[in-house]
């Protein structure tokens, strides 16, 4: 008997056979998905899996109120890329994207250009722009002027002429509060960036607004984010008496504040439980491995190209922010005080 997976595969390379014979140079809108379901002969469910590979892959794009169409074969030749010059070279979250879309890229015949943020004007890269990492308004406006169509993965929530697609940093923020709060703890610090990173700012204020329901106080300290930032907040943790368990804004703070307190004696979880995010290699390496959140660089590629495709097809809708979930990375960095008082009272009785 033939197994489900191996018929839905056998329906993709249908498809992806027939699209590749009906490209054109303009958009080609395909059947619905129940005259799909009844020319294969499949369910609608297998089709429409289908179709959402193909478009991952590029092959298709879907307009929204329009329907489902096959992208032309000559839409895009190149992307091109900006860095803002706060991301450093060795950034492992930006350096995973940029291999996740290189190779998506690829894929697709599609070449990445990477475009210096101090280009002159008259040297202005070409639409579509990728935004990556923070930019001043200054910047935006003249690249909006120079390119056209702007791509971030980024969050501007004041700006409505660049498409967004961008990771809920609030509800990372809530759901570590949560999570801490969940597992017994009530007396909190969290490592926060400047206020002018949005990731930061946004994942302190969820984390804040979940204290605030709770009536739980916490302590803020300011740093850079990166490890000697979490080092230096390490040290002034050791000043006075830790809390039960630290939000960290990022893995890279979140590694050095483990590294900081274990130089001195602490245990993690034992005196004081730690979330990250991010989830860079290193959180999976350091001891004990850190709790964090997934950004999962593949499917944010994956929404951003389909925006691309999209927008590039229908250049009238230049409004669009796509908002993906972070997946929670459970690792032992977090102790449960709630199990640790049950197993007390289990044995006492």
């Amino acid at each position: 008997m033939e197994k489900s997976p191996l018929i839905k595969e056998r329906l993709i390379e249908q498809l992806r056979v027939q699209i590749r014979s009906l490209q054109k140079d303009q958009l080609i809108k395909i059947p619905s998905e129940r005259d799909l379901a009844e020319t294969f002969e499949a369910s609608r469910v297998s089709v429409r899996a289908a179709i959402k590979t193909l478009v991952q892959e590029g092959l298709l794009v879907q307009l929204i109120g329009k329907g489902t169409y096959i992208v032309p074969a000559v839409l895009l030749d190149t992307l091109y890329v900006m860095c803002s010059s706060d991301i450093k070279g060795n950034d492992p979250y930006y350096t995973n994207f940029l291999v996740e879309i290189t190779n998506l890229a690829a894929k697709q015949a599609i070449k990445i250009s990477m475009v210096h943020p101090d280009l002159p004007r008259e040297a202005a890269p070409k639409s579509p722009l990728i935004l990556i990492g923070q930019m001043e308004d200054e910047q935006l406006d003249r690249l909006k002027t120079t390119a056209g169509q702007l791509f971030s993965i980024q969050r501007y929530a004041h700006r409505e002429d660049i498409i967004q697609i961008y990771f809920d940093d609030d509800r990372i923020g809530s759901k570590a509060a949560k999570t801490l709060y969940d597992a017994g703890h009530r007396s909190f610090t969290l490592l926060a960036g400047p206020d002018k990173y949005d990731s930061s700012r946004l994942r302190k204020q969820g984390f804040l607004a979940f204290c605030q329901t709770k009536d739980v106080q916490v302590q803020v300290i300011t740093e850079k984010m990166n490890w000697e930032g979490g080092r230096r907040a390490a040290n002034l943790l050791l000043t006075a008496e830790l809390p039960n368990a630290i939000f960290a804004v990022n893995d890279w703070m979140a590694a050095g504040c483990i590294q900081g307190l274990r130089e001195n004696g602490r245990t993690i979880p034992d005196d004081v439980s730690i979330i990250g995010c991010d989830d860079i290699p290193l959180a999976a390496q350091i001891s004990p491995r850190l709790t964090t959140f997934s950004l999962d660089a593949k499917h944010l590629v994956e929404e951003l190209l389909s925006a691309i495709h999209r927008h590039h097809a229908d250049v009238s809708n230049s409004k669009e922010q796509i908002i993906l979930s972070a997946a929670m990375i459970s690792r032992e960095s977090v102790s449960n005080t709630n199990l640790k008082h049950e197993g007390v009272d289990t044995f006492h009785g």
